[in-house]
């Protein structure tokens, strides 16, 4: 956060870096009010991780500038977005019993259940970063939201836990260090996404968030008011590109113009006579190429990320039971025929999903690949004022996500 008070969203992807500044809306409500957009092009990472320190430096500070310029206001500390197929996920269970000799439940109980359900075996080389708090039970009584203040002897509650590399968490936060600025909190992407274009309604409901990033696509899935699968699958809108630019035999700029101006999921929907002009590599002029032929090159991929997102639906035991369907967002979710190839591949009701309940230069976050960024500020919005978090239960478990990723950060930093 910035010392005027404004929330700073820094999304550190494969293909872009961007940088979104923005307010808590004053009437009280979950609103944003926009006033500074920065992107600058992300050539320092791949899948999701950083391989190359200095230029991700260097397009953070190119972001985060151009986002103060709009806004007129200086950057401190900003909310970073994790990805990375390095990311796991789990649930886990804790138990204790209510210290108290009058058997009423504090806060205090409720952290150390939850700190006994953080301890889980994870590799040497990983680190937790989210502990999200799914729900408790008090003696045998399921589905509580928020247990402080209740009666009883034994207090449970069901947790997701993700975790990641150490290294590659570090590496982020060197990143943005050496950028110059500090790091309020860490965001794994797919909760960051889904707070932008998710309702509570949903949440509630079941829904399953997917977003299709550069490298990755970053996958969340919601039940009961709660996370409880998140995965990042190692496929994303670069390796379209990759496709086209083997298959038209061009450079990987013009196939991803050629991507973004004439691609599409679904050849039968082309018509056959339609010609494009392609530059291929060595050539002196642009040739013609039938644009269903960009078509075929793209729907083998597409299905291939579809497929796998309907792989984790089926590990997590929710496939057919999302009401919310599936939410698609993050600059792959811009591709034509895509959201109707999903709803056939899924047998679910298919979406894409843009930042919701935002103003000022709202125009500017208005495409879904704004999510990750948009929804790192709104996470950091619901931190820095849990009373205005739309229910009880997202208000503790975001603020206990909060305060475990920040312990973790003083360790090493």
């Amino acid at each position: 956060m910035t010392k005027n008070g404004r929330i700073v969203g820094l999304d550190i992807g494969s293909t872009k870096v961007c940088c979104v500044i923005a307010t808590p809306s004053e009437s009280g409500d979950d609103d944003l009010v926009i006033s500074g957009v920065g992107e600058a092009p992300s050539e320092g990472l791949r899948k999701g991780v950083i391989v190359n320190l200095e230029k991700t430096v260097k397009a953070i500070e190119t972001a985060v500038r151009a986002a103060e310029r709009m806004s007129g206001h200086r950057v401190d500390a900003v909310f970073a977005g994790l990805a990375g197929t390095h990311m796991k996920s789990s649930n886990s269970r804790g138990v204790v019993a209510v210290a108290g000799g009058d058997r009423e439940i504090t806060q205090r109980d409720v952290d150390r259940v939850i700190e006994a359900a953080r301890s889980i075996a994870i590799p040497s080389d990983s680190e937790v970063i989210h502990v999200m708090p799914r729900g408790f039970v008090v003696d045998g009584q399921e589905g509580v939201r928020d247990a402080v203040g209740m009666s009883g002897a034994r207090l449970e509650v069901e947790t997701h836990i993700i975790s990641g590399s150490t290294t590659a968490v570090q590496n982020v936060v060197k990143s943005v260090h050496s950028a110059g600025f500090n790091v309020e909190d860490l965001v794994i992407q797919s909760l960051a996404s889904a707070e932008a274009v998710l309702n509570d309604n949903e949440i509630e409901m079941g829904v399953a968030v997917a977003d299709i990033g550069g490298g990755t696509t970053d996958l969340a899935i919601f039940s009961d008011g709660s996370v409880i699968h998140t995965t990042v699958l190692p496929v994303g809108g670069n390796h379209v590109t990759n496709d086209l630019a083997i298959g038209l035999r061009t450079s990987l700029t013009d196939a991803e113009s050629a991507k973004i101006n004439y691609g599409h999921s679904l050849p039968q929907l082309i018509p056959r006579d339609e010609i494009i002009d392609i530059q291929p590599i060595g050539a002196e002029k642009v040739q013609g190429v039938p644009r269903v032929y960009v078509a075929e090159i793209i729907e083998p991929r597409a299905r291939e990320i579809l497929e796998m997102i309907k792989a984790e639906l089926e590990r997590s035991g929710q496939a057919g039971l999302l009401p919310g369907g599936l939410v698609l967002t993050g600059g792959g979710a811009k591709l034509l025929g895509l959201p109707e190839m999903a709803a056939e591949t899924l047998d679910l009701p298919v979406r894409v999903g843009v930042p919701i309940n935002v103003r000022g230069m709202a125009d500017k976050v208005a495409g879904p690949s704004f999510a990750t960024a948009v929804g790192l500020v709104k996470w950091g919005a619901k931190l820095t004022a849990p009373a205005h978090a739309s229910n009880g239960a997202a208000a503790v478990s975001l603020r206990d996500a909060y305060q475990k990723t920040l312990r973790w950060l003083r360790d090493f930093f």
